[in-house]
């Protein structure tokens, strides 16, 4: 029997519960349609459109990457326009080095000379796995939400991820027979939710550009990858990442570039980004964390946070399309006033181009911390996207 204190608690438990909740996406409709752009009461992760139309997108995002920085795995469920009409798409994509051998080496000129003078689209350095599976308009994405955690599934099954309603845990499953890989992904959480450019709560504001929205699940968390490709098995630790976009149109045609990473050194765990559109604006954020403690969270439109590529002949800002080959690593650097000023290095280990330069990704190691304190090192992801058209 329930005590009457117990039944006050019970009930101030469940009063504040968020309802759960199934969705069927994308519920395509063919006119204007609503969009959240605030965190809101309701979960952290789930579909910030629940009915969309031909322009919209959104999508989950996760990754993890060894914690040698040899391995990656990039899983991404979408809700965009695509070739056959606005639809769902799985992108996949497992990089292992095999060592920087002399046939490696080789192996990366021939493919980039075949890519640079016949035009075709290459795979990625090291890569076991690099596909965009479409299904179509016909294809649905089943998502849940409870509390502040989702789950879903695309493909009948061809990918599904199940979160934990505290955001604590997130097991990720592939099983792609005709593509001959699957396995699983999990990610224990290291850091708590965030957004780009408010104070993370209710009405937090998610927009961090009219075009597009972002909220960060796990910023970092221990990942444990157990996969197999063909006959080979793919095993590891390191670093996990989760987070999720979306907006009411392409961003593409925004993008002036785009740099964007996370990663680990030592006991930091950073996210670091630096956007500057068409128009020439320019918006860069950064999140620091050190064990529980948020160093630094926010975004600035000045040179306070810088995300800086280096390498020979590597231009700044890039002015065309396949404008990465040069670049070595990125220099970030976040200054948040007196004692808090971070600088961090990232080197690539490899270069995973795709979409003929219209975007890269490195994988590789990662050093820094506070200004004045003895660097720490660990792994890290980055990215370019864009420019999409020549500016020279």
């Amino acid at each position: 029997m329930l005590t009457p204190k117990l039944s006050l608690l019970l009930a101030a438990t469940f009063s504040h519960a968020k309802q759960a909740r199934n969705y069927i996406l994308p519920n395509l409709l063919n006119h204007s349609v609503p969009l959240d752009t605030t965190v809101g009461n309701e979960s952290y992760d789930r579909p910030f459109i629940t009915s969309h139309n031909l322009t919209t997108y959104e999508w989950w995002y996760f990754d993890a990457v060894a914690a040698d920085g040899q391995s990656s795995v990039v899983i991404s469920s979408l809700i965009s326009p695509t070739v056959s009409g606005q639809g769902t798409q799985l992108l996949v994509q497992v990089i292992q080095l095999l060592g920087k051998s002399i046939r490696s080496i080789l192996q990366y000129l021939i493919d980039f000379l075949i890519g640079y003078f016949c035009h075709l689209t290459v795979s990625p350095q090291g890569a076991l796995f690099d596909k965009v599976i479409d299904y179509g308009p016909s294809g649905a994405l089943y998502v849940s939400a409870l509390g502040d955690g989702s789950s879903g599934v695309i493909g009948d099954g061809d990918f599904t991820w199940i979160g934990k309603a505290d955001l604590s845990e997130y097991t990720l499953s592939l099983d792609l027979p005709e593509h001959n890989i699957s396995g699983t992904v999990t990610l224990i959480s290291a850091a708590k939710p965030f957004v780009g450019c408010d104070s993370f709560g209710a009405a937090a504001t998610t927009d961090v550009f009219w075009w597009f929205n972002w909220i960060n699940l796990m910023g970092d968390a221990v990942a444990v990858v157990d996969l197999k490709v063909g006959d080979q098995r793919i095993a590891f630790t390191g670093n996990g990442y989760h987070d999720k976009n979306w907006g009411p149109v392409p961003y593409a045609p925004h993008v002036g570039h785009w740099y964007w990473g996370h990663g680990r050194a030592g006991d930091y765990s950073v996210v670091w980004s630096r956007v500057v559109t068409t128009d020439n604006l320019t918006k860069a954020g950064g999140w620091i964390t050190r064990g529980d403690e948020i160093l630094y969270s926010g975004c600035v439109e000045d040179d306070s946070i810088t995300v800086q590529p280096f390498g020979d002949n590597v231009t700044i800002p890039p002015n065309r399309p396949n404008d990465t080959q040069n670049i070595e690593g990125f220099h970030i650097t976040v200054d948040g006033g007196e004692n808090n000023r971070f600088a961090f290095t990232f080197d690539q280990n490899a270069y995973t181009n795709e979409k003929q330069g219209f975007y890269a990704r490195w994988i590789g190691q990662f050093f820094g911390g506070k200004i004045g304190e003895e660097p720490c090192s660990g792994v890290a992801v980055t990215e370019q996207m864009g420019p999409f058209l020549s500016r020279v």
